[in-house]
């Protein structure tokens, strides 16, 4: 039997224990529906906590919505990414009064694009209109824009705690292939449970380095859950995790990017599948130019490696990036029967879809949520699971299984293997093709 004969995973969870997950999932998807209050609260528990801990240990941001826009967009504070080498940089003069070089240390020597901080306090519009004034003289440049994980403005959409699928097993799909998540690296302890065997980190997550030091930081197991995800559908495959956040789980345009092209660089010669749970939108008409740079790069020097992108949680017909940059593979989400879920942005640029509500994978030892709520504490042990949701947790599911195609085929290129796994599958308006691989969990 082929390894897409298997799908989708059946759910082995008892009617009990369906039945407490259900109700965790409900406000998961209830969270990730709201705009607003819930989101002003995230905001504004992240920016105290970065007070707080004191600058170094988060990622100050500055927030605006642009005019006609729905979406809250965070900035870097005080930055600019420009595509300019630097002999155009000296030659503009006055337009950079005020600005200096600000790369990040270890940033990709294959990247053209640059940082360039202000020296003092600077405004979101001031930054907007610099960044315009640049793109008049011909130098594409904008805010450095944050990249959230997929629910970083949705409030408080936490994991709840639930109970492992089924027992870790190979499923003989040996033929060499690597996942690389690129997310917020993975949990430093390791598990007893065997579904972390042989996953490489290329960076911890730090889960609890700011304060109170006694609950997880904002966005801890991200990176673990998209991990286990892959685990579940292609356990042979080669899983590598990176790290672009900073440790309050936020990441920048310059990061993310950096990351897309470690990940690239370090498996040359191999077949690979790039998973990116993340995204920001455009700016004044203008995409995130760090990660356009690098999945142009990409593109070019890896063709037959695959980007797969999660499309984003607005709900709308809102392009997020790098899923709608041209070559990347946007995923939606769809409920337990296959309805498109509510929270998932769709439109012609999503390529296909997949359930992304009540998604139970490998979790973190730890307390959450990362504020206290009367009613909501949970307690994460050692080999944890939990249920999630949102598209975050869809792009991971398409990126193991083009991986498990690959493996039961030492001649098929990642491009190939999706190809074929969205051929002939039914499609929603949308959402692309329907692709059943995980059950998640029913709300109803």
């Amino acid at each position: 039997m082929t390894i897409a004969a298997q799908w989708p995973l059946p759910d082995t969870r008892t009617p009990a224990q369906l039945e407490h997950d259900r109700q965790d999932v409900r406000g998961q998807v209830t969270v990730l529906e709201t705009d607003g209050a819930a989101q002003e609260s995230t905001l504004e528990s992240i920016r105290a906590r970065q007070v707080f801990a004191g600058r170094g240990r988060g990622l100050p941001f500055v927030r605006f919505t642009p005019n006609g826009s729905p979406r809250i967009v965070l900035a870097a504070e005080n930055q600019l990414v420009v595509d300019a080498d630097p002999q155009r940089l000296a030659q503009l003069g006055g337009l950079l009064a005020g600005y200096e070089p600000a790369d990040r240390p270890g940033r990709s020597d294959r990247r053209r694009t640059r940082v360039l901080r202000y020296a003092q306090g600077r405004s979101a519009e001031a930054l907007r209109a610099d960044a315009r004034r640049l793109r008049q003289a011909g130098v594409p440049a904008n805010v450095n824009s944050i990249v959230p994980l997929g629910y970083v403005i949705k409030g408080s959409s936490y994991p709840g705690l639930t109970v492992a699928p089924r027992p870790f097993a190979t499923n003989g799909a040996n033929q060499p292939v690597r996942v690389a998540i690129v997310d917020t690296g993975m949990a430093p302890q390791p598990r007893t449970d065997a579904w972390d065997t042989g996953v490489v980190a290329k960076g911890t997550d730090p889960l609890n380095v700011i304060e109170p030091l006694d609950r997880n930081d904002w966005f801890s197991g991200h990176g673990t859950f998209g991990a286990g995800i892959v685990r579940q559908i292609a356990p042979d495959c080669e899983v590598v995790v990176y790290r672009f956040t900073a440790a309050d789980g936020l990441g920048t345009d310059e990061s993310a990017a950096d990351m897309l092209i470690r990940a690239a660089d370090d498996a040359a010669g191999k077949r690979l599948v790039i998973n990116a749970s993340f995204g920001a939108p455009a700016v004044d008409g203008v995409p995130p130019l760090a990660m356009q740079e690098a999945v142009a790069y990409i593109s070019a020097t890896y063709p037959d490696a695959l980007i797969v992108a999660s499309a984003g949680n607005d709900g709308r017909d809102l392009p997020l990036y790098p899923a709608a940059f041209p070559g990347v593979k946007a995923v939606g989400a769809l409920t337990s029967d296959l309805t498109p879920a509510s929270f998932s942005n769709r439109g012609s640029w999503v390529h296909c879809s997949t359930v992304g509500v009540g998604i139970v994978s490998t979790f973190v030892e730890g307390l959450l949520p990362p504020e206290p709520r009367i009613g909501t504490d949970v307690h994460f042990a050692p080999d944890a699971w939990a249920t999630w949701s949102g598209t975050s947790f869809t792009a991971p599911q398409i990126s193991a299984a083009v991986a498990a195609l690959c493996g039961e085929d030492a001649t098929l290129t990642p491009q190939a293997a999706f190809d074929q796994l969205i051929a002939g599958r039914p499609t929603v308006n949308g959402f692309g093709a329907v692709v059943h691989l995980l059950p998640g969990t029913p709300t109803s």
